[in-house]
Formats: structure tokens, C-alpha cells, sequence
């Protein structure tokens, strides 16, 4: 009875007015423009150990239509990173498509569909290291990826926000050459559909906000089997799928001492492993974010944000220590932005990230048996850049 109420309340105030707009229907085209030109430093890729400096450009456009309900954005972005003493660049792109109509005063519907890409030429592969430790160059990394959904966006009650989306992604990489499809294991092109879901429900104080989120993803790849509890085997198996969900809660806290900006997120993640458990895992999910204008012009950025993942009794046995597979991931980071005249600005960004866990190194001619893979699973990767940032001036920004 409790719920019906609840429900017929909230129909009632989505109701209660007539499509913001609908009184004037007459096209107005604006544009939200950036760009950005950076160099810097980094030292460590995730597991490779490369280190170099890089220069980074990239930028984004979205024109946006708006005609009484109706609006549309087709936002297109580009970025490319060019390194030096590591190949490592990259040149990623993205071109889309989001309409949205405001059906009632409180309630709009949306969607959105998107085509993009990573091209990553001549990355060293770890997985061809020869028994001179030389790796051949592959394109393999590089990716096609599109995505289509839905999306809702309500406020049922005063200073309360809902908002449901669904979408799908599709990843297609580049298939190596040496790509053995009968073992379709660390040559594997990762190829693989995602089914995405989010909710949130946000609720506005004075100088607070208060989110609950739930996050919802289930992968299915095309290419890459399935492994068995414990071995890790894939002899035989069907392709992998894994469900992941995570329900989450934020606290935003605004001009805190009068100028300080507190974001603090917590979520708990769970993935299961349809086959057998190998890859299914725990894992709690704390970030902070803290901003704040240290001057008129000068902002600053803090962000710590951690996985602490802990795997089944089914994920893999021959651990380093013996003891259950466990990783923990830990990134802090920091940006200074100093404005200039004409939407320029003075950017700095820097960032830490270091993980831990007892998954084996791989040590060449001995573990793996037979491979000469050289990769420590445990590291720590520094990035630094700073540059010049350019944002087309807005009224009201």
C-alpha cells in the first residue's frame, strides 16, 4: 500500500506541468568546445617497464541543437599521444549521436550511440619475447568499438534525482598474426559484447549531496575461453562470460570552510565467473576527490581512489605465497589548473599508481615452463604532464 502511494505521488509530480519548452520550438544551435596541448614524463605502463617522455594533444566538439523538448548532441573527441623511448603511442577517437526529449516537466527519456577507436601500431608484445628477450611489434592492441542505449532521467520529488541507463559496447580488436584460434589465450584479440546497467538515485541539501548507485555489467567474449577452477586451463571450454556488479554510495560536501568541494565514494564490487569461478572475486572500491580555489585564478585537484580485490577459493592455486589470489590497486592523483584570458589555461596533472598481489611473476625459461615471458604482476607507474588547456568561453561558466 506503502509503495502504490509512493508510486501514484511520484506520477502525480512528473505530471503536473506540461514539457519544459514546448511554448518555444525555435531551433538554437550552441557549441562546447576544448582542447588541450601537453608533454611530459612517465615511468611504468601497467605491467611494462618502459619509461620515456610523451607529448599529448587531444580535444573534443559538441554541437548541441535545442528546439523546444527537444535536444541533441553529437560530441566528437580525438587524442593522440606520441611517446619517446617507449613505443607506446596512440591516436583514440570517437564520433556519437545523444538526442533527448523532455516528456514531462520532470521526466526526459534519451539515447545514445557512438562509433570509435584506439590505434596503437607496433606495441612491443609481451607474449613473443624470443630467448634473446626480443619482442616483436604488433598492432594487436589496437580496437573498434561501438555502443548504443537508453537512457531516463527524472526528478519524482523536490531536490531527488533518478537517473536509469542501459547500454551495449562492442569491442573488436586487431587479430595478430601468430593468433592461434585453438588456443586462443595470450594472442587473443579480446573481442567481446558488454550489456551495461546503472542506476542512481541523488538526493540535493544546501550544501550536500547524497548518492546511491548501482552498476551492472555482463561480458560475454568471442574469443577468449573460458578457464578451469584452480589450473587455469582452457582446453575445451566455452568462451568466457563474467557478471559484475557493484553497489556504491557517495557523499558530496560543498564549501566546506568555505571553498573546499569533498566527494567521497564507497562501493563494493562482486564478478562472478560463469564457468567455474577462475576469475570470480570480492573487492571493497573507496575514492575521495577534494577541490578547491587555492587563489581567483589558480584551482587544485586531489583524487585517491583504491581496488582491494580478494578472489574465490576457485581462482588460481599456485600462488606466490600460498595463499588466496588477492590484488590491490591504489591510484593518487593531482591537477592544478591556472586561468588565463580567453578560455586559456595553465594545466598540470600527475598521478601515481601502484599495485600489489601474489599472482607469480613470470620469469623467463622458468615460469611459465617453456616461455620466455618476463612480466612482474606487482608495480608501480608514475605520470606527470602539463601543458595548455583551451575552453570555448560559455555564458554562465
Amino acid at each position: 500500500m506503502i509503495r502504490s502511494l509512493a508510486l501514484a505521488s511520484a506520477l502525480t509530480l512528473l505530471a503536473a506541468a506540461p514539457p519544459a519548452g514546448a511554448a518555444d520550438a525555435t531551433p538554437q544551435w550552441t557549441l562546447d568546445a576544448r582542447a588541450g596541448l601537453y608533454a611530459g614524463a612517465f615511468d611504468g605502463y601497467g605491467v611494462r617497464r618502459d619509461s620515456g617522455t610523451l607529448l599529448l594533444a587531444e580535444g573534443a566538439l559538441t554541437p548541441e541543437l535545442r528546439s523546444g523538448a527537444f535536444q541533441l548532441d553529437l560530441p566528437v573527441r580525438f587524442a593522440h599521444r606520441q611517446t619517446f623511448g617507449a613505443t607506446l603511442s596512440e591516436t583514440t577517437g570517437s564520433v556519437g549521436v545523444e538526442p533527448e526529449y523532455r516528456v514531462l516537466k520532470r521526466l526526459r527519456l534519451g539515447a545514445e550511440a557512438s562509433v570509435g577507436g584506439a590505434w596503437r601500431p607496433g606495441w612491443e608484445d609481451l607474449y613473443q619475447r624470443d630467448a634473446l628477450g626480443d619482442m616483436p611489434g604488433t598492432d594487436r592492441y589496437g580496437y573498434f568499438t561501438w555502443r548504443a542505449g537508453l537512457n531516463l532521467y527524472a526528478t519524482p520529488f523536490a531536490h531527488q534525482h533518478l537517473r536509469l541507463k542501459y547500454r551495449y559496447v562492442s569491442y573488436s580488436y586487431v587479430e595478430d598474426p601468430n593468433f592461434d584460434p585453438a588456443v586462443p589465450m595470450h594472442l587473443t584479440p579480446r573481442d567481446n559484447g558488454q550489456n551495461q546497467l546503472e542506476a542512481s538515485w541523488r538526493i540535493l541539501g544546501e550544501r550536500y549531496a547524497t548518492a546511491f548507485r548501482i552498476d551492472y555489467a555482463h561480458r560475454q567474449d568471442f574469443t577468449l575461453l573460458a578457464r578451469d577452477a584452480g589450473t587455469g586451463a582452457t582446453s575445451g571450454n566455452p568462451e568466457q562470460e563474467l557478471d559484475t556488479l557493484e553497489p556504491s554510495v557517495e557523499v558530496e560536501l560543498s564549501k566546506l570552510g568555505g571553498k573546499v568541494d569533498v566527494s567521497l565514494r564507497y562501493g563494493y564490487e562482486v564478478q562472478r565467473d560463469a564457468w567455474q569461478g577462475y576469475y570470480s572475486y570480492q573487492g571493497q572500491h573507496p575514492r575521495l576527490i577534494v577541490k578547491s580555489p587555492l587563489t581567483e585564478r589558480l584551482a587544485a585537484e586531489l583524487r585517491a581512489e583504491a581496488w582491494l580485490r580478494g578472489y574465490g577459493p576457485d581462482s588460481k592455486t599456485n600462488t606466490s605465497d600460498g595463499a588466496r589470489l588477492h590484488d590491490n590497486r591504489l591510484a593518487l592523483g593531482g591537477e592544478l589548473r591556472y586561468a588565463l584570458a580567453g578560455g586559456l589555461a595553465l594545466r598540470a596533472e600527475a598521478e601515481w599508481i601502484t599495485r600489489d598481489t601474489n599472482y607469480p611473476d613470470y620469469v623467463p625459461g622458468v615460469y611459465p615452463a617453456g616461455r620466455y615471458y618476463d612480466i612482474r604482476w606487482s608495480y608501480d607507474n608514475v605520470r606527470a604532464v602539463a601543458g595548455l588547456e583551451w575552453r570555448m568561453p560559455r555564458a554562465g561558466r
